[in-house]
């Protein structure tokens, strides 16, 4: 008989973080799949945006063309699409997709930010709890009432809760007195992720593979939520992959010979900073000073400029960590640089100019601009600035294909480091979403005989392929033989 496929998506978790939590001894299960089941871990470029939406997307239907960011601005339907608690990307979900196969087709598509041609999802998805939207799906509450009915996972969660708490809170007051400067509006989050949804989510596996779906696919959050909180590298973070490594045990030991697994993640984190952390300036207030007469929202955030209905315009701010976009929203196109250029002419000098902006990137009407504080950058020019970051000629192409987005701001820019740390356009201790560091360099964890070869994936997009080939190879097994 030959096997199903089950894949879990640590979200947030770079390759060289998992390696360095193997080397504190903080996975020991996923170090004995390393060293007694011959697992071994293959690195990969998401690509930029370094966000869930778009790599998840590349991972599942291996198309994530036009996602630039965690949230954006539809100009067609003008509406702000964004995922979380209050998901909108049903209202252009249509638009998307068209022609994939997803990688979970016929199965089960647990904890994602889409549906992925899934029989069931368990009534979850990213950050939501009372899906069955889904045709087939089963209301959230026929998986959360056998989970609280058994005591045995109703202990195990109030002892989780407590701890939690208790830990959570520790960190955070231990953080403040410290000096640093956790992201408050994470903390509480990170403890219900792992409280509450990070065993749900994990019941909800364990009942896919007990009722024979596959493929299976699940996100499990609780990293990434808490390195926004108190930073990637924080102990509170790294103490986390604990709790994920149990889950990973957990799972695998339902295999039962039927199963094959497979643990990735979509990105990685990296330390940040506020952009507002020198002197209370955000970034809109400034925008709007170099607008007047224009309402600037910055997409969960504030408002800043004329009031709404008084105003000769709107601008957009939309945010995934280090990456900015905006949006002239009352057009229903993207437009040129050269339009920007005749009607705003000192707004990309002064968006560059910013020393907690490393680079601005717009679309000209017959090539890519790049500015940074120097001015107008060319093709080798950019290349040796992007060397700093990443290698460069891969750096180039992400780039050139995120600006290549109708989707895309009409400016889109990227965060200054100091240091290690990167300028964050929201308020995180940690992020992702652009370029440098450890974001975008997540990981699959796979068999070695399986022969996966990421080596040159250098998008999500391309890890589609090798993970449908895999499903595929493992049911062709069990197909030739029935």
């Amino acid at each position: 008989m030959g096997s199903a496929l089950v894949v879990l998506h640590i979200d947030g978790l770079g390759a060289d973080s998992l390696e360095e939590a193997l080397r504190q001894g903080l996975m020991p299960f996923t170090k004995h799949l390393m060293d007694k089941e011959g697992y071994t871990i293959h690195r990969y470029r998401c690509g930029v945006p370094s966000t869930t939406p778009f790599a998840q997307a590349g991972i599942l239907y291996g198309d994530n063309s036009e996602i630039p960011s965690f949230r954006w601005w539809d100009r067609e339907r003008q509406v702000l699409v964004q995922f979380g608690a209050r998901s909108t990307f049903k209202n252009v979900a249509d638009k998307y997709f068209q022609g994939c196969r997803p990688l979970t087709e016929g199965g089960a598509c647990i904890a994602a930010c889409y549906p992925a041609g899934a029989a069931e999802d368990f009534g979850i998805s990213y950050q939501e709890r009372s899906y069955g939207e889904q045709q087939g799906s089963r209301s959230a509450w026929r998986v959360l009432l056998p989970y609280l009915a058994n005591p045995v996972h109703l202990g195990d969660w109030v002892w989780n809760t407590l701890t939690s708490i208790w830990r959570t809170v520790a960190t955070y007051v231990t953080a403040r007195l410290s000096g640093r400067h956790p992201a408050r509006p994470y903390v509480l989050t990170d403890a219900l992720e792992e409280i509450f949804v990070h065993h749900l989510t994990r019941f909800a596996v364990e009942k896919a593979m007990g009722e024979g779906f596959s493929p299976i696919y699940a996100g499990f959050y609780a990293f990434d939520e808490t390195g926004h909180a108190f930073g990637p590298a924080d102990k509170h973070s790294l103490r986390i992959l604990r709790h994920v490594d149990r889950t990973i045990e957990k799972i695998a030991g339902m295999r039962n010979g039927r199963y094959q697994l497979v643990v990735l993640s979509d990105h990685g984190q990296i330390e940040t900073e506020p952009f507002y952390r020198e002197d209370g300036v955000h970034l809109g207030r400034l925008v709007a000073g170099w607008m007047p007469g224009f309402h600037v929202v910055e997409m969960k955030g504030k408002a800043f400029g004329a009031q709404r209905e008084h105003a000769t315009g709107r601008v957009h701010l939309t945010y995934s960590g280090g990456l900015g976009h905006l949006y002239l929203a009352d057009e229903r196109r993207r437009l040129s640089f050269e339009d920007l250029e005749r009607r705003f002419p000192d707004l990309v000098k002064r968006l560059a100019s910013q020393k907690r902006i490393a680079l601005v990137m717009a679309r000209g009407q017959s090539d890519d601009m790049f500015f940074t504080a120097s001015g107008l950058q060319r093709g080798e020019a950019v290349k040796e600035m992007l060397g700093a970051y990443d290698d460069a000629d891969i750096l180039y192409d992400q780039l050139i294909r995120l600006n290549s987005f109708e989707q895309a701001g009409d400016f889109v820019f990227f965060g200054a480091f100091k240091g290690p740390s990167q300028v964050n356009f929201e308020n995180q201790a940690g992020g992702h979403g652009a370029f440098g560091g450890e974001q975008s360099h997540p990981f699959v964890l796979a068999k070695r005989e399986w022969g996966l070869d990421t080596s040159h994936v250098n998008g999500a997009h391309q890890l589609h392929p090798i993970l449908s080939g895999l499903r595929d190879r493992l049911s062709g097994i069990q197909a030739r033989i029935e």
